[in-house]
């Protein structure tokens, strides 16, 4: 492994002076084969318990961001003139497809990148190391894809000993064993959740719309919501049953997971939540949640279940600042940026947006970029309309 690493930097090294448009139209070629790569789909669809259906829609979701201008117009505003000359990214692997806008980012910053993918999707950061490569040799020279289990490694060890910059998506925990492994600067992307804020009289197009957000990587990411708050409270429970019929309106094209541990974990969930005083409504596409306190669902209920709850200005009272990384809103929804500062989130877009980030989303208030080269910035939110 260290032979490797030392391979990656000497590449990296001989890139430099390399123009930025150059690496950023090598990295949306590359985006575009990854995209069309029959492989990725067939191996995602054996290893994350997501449909073919589902991977048709959010394998080009992936590949989108990563558009020559708008790679070259990030590098504009957030790079530096010196940056590290490796960067480690540890993944998680809850949502398929993160090593593709790591990769990206990371030779956009100049660097070499060394990607340890999480243990459900170890086919992404090959594929698309192999798509830079076929496009732009020298480029590709300076990706290494790979995998270790969770357990230190002497691979591990090689590659948190050589980097500059250690990435590290995952649980807290996770975050918290692999920082005490390295001595390398570390961004850590933590568990974090979504939710919506939507007017009661809000149209059907804007519930189909939530509802896809709901339903697209059967709402394992940070992106996903969890909980939907309701604006003007008089018909709440009609607006339950709104969310409902579009959950079930989704089912059709993207049918259910039907993984026999997935449903009997989402059944004791629903019944523990019914138990505790909760109402639940269960359709063909999902459940809603009505009573219980904003921030209190249980991870379990997630796959296509969201709690719905009134709207106040104490309704994120429920979620630790920083928490929340994006809110998708109603078109009739106006709240001040102050709000969403006060609250520590990252990203403000339409409902039907939320799963559909640009590259330079800033995750945890971040800069996408500029994060990779130095710890010191403004919080950043993004808003999109």
């Amino acid at each position: 492994m260290t032979a490797d690493l030392a391979a990656i930097v000497a590449a990296r090294n001989r890139m430099r002076g390399r123009p930025v448009r150059s690496i950023a139209a090598a990295l949306a070629a590359a985006a575009a084969r990854w995209r069309h790569d029959p492989e990725v789909r067939t191996e995602l669809a054996r290893t994350t318990d997501l449909s073919p259906a589902m991977l048709n829609i959010v394998a080009p979701l992936v590949a989108e961001p990563i558009d020559t201008d708008a790679l070259v117009e990030l590098h504009a505003r957030e790079a530096e003139a010196h940056g590290p000359a490796l960067i480690a990214h540890v993944l998680a692997s809850n949502v398929p497809a993160l090593a593709v806008p790591a990769i990206a980012l990371s030779c956009l910053a100049g660097a070499a990148v060394v990607v340890k993918s999480g243990r459900a999707d170890r086919v992404s950061a090959s594929a698309f190391a192999r798509a830079v490569a076929e496009v732009d040799p020298d480029l590709g020279a300076t990706i290494l894809a790979t995998y270790w289990p969770h357990e230190a490694t002497e691979t591990e060890r090689a590659v948190l000993a050589a980097a500059d910059v250690v990435s590290i998506t995952g649980t807290n925990e996770a975050i918290a064993t692999i920082s005490r492994r390295t001595n390398a600067r570390v961004v850590a992307h933590g568990a974090r959740t979504s939710v919506a804020l939507m007017r009661d009289d809000a149209p059907a197009a804007e519930m189909a719309a939530l509802a896809v957000d709901i339903v697209l990587y059967e709402q394992r990411g940070c992106l996903s919501p969890t909980t939907v708050f309701v604006a003007g409270g008089a018909n709440v429970r009609e607006f339950a049953r709104g969310i409902l019929a579009a959950l079930d309106a989704a089912a059709v094209p993207f049918p259910m997971p039907q993984s026999t541990v997935a449903r009997a974990s989402r059944r004791v969930a629903i019944e523990t939540a019914r138990f505790a005083g909760a109402t639940v409504l269960e359709g063909s596409g999902g459940a809603v949640v009505l009573g219980v306190p904003p921030g209190t669902i249980d991870d379990a209920l997630i796959g296509r279940t969201v709690a719905i709850c009134p709207f106040d200005g104490d309704s994120l009272a429920g979620f630790r600042r920083g928490e929340i990384e994006c809110i998708g809103i109603g078109g009739m929804v106006e709240i001040g940026e102050d709000f969403f500062r006060e609250h520590g989130v990252s990203r403000v877009c339409p409902v039907g947006r939320m799963q559909r980030p640009r590259i330079d989303w800033p995750r945890g208030q971040r800069p996408a970029l500029g994060s990779l080269f130095r710890d010191e910035y403004e919080p950043r939110i993004q808003f999109e309309s």
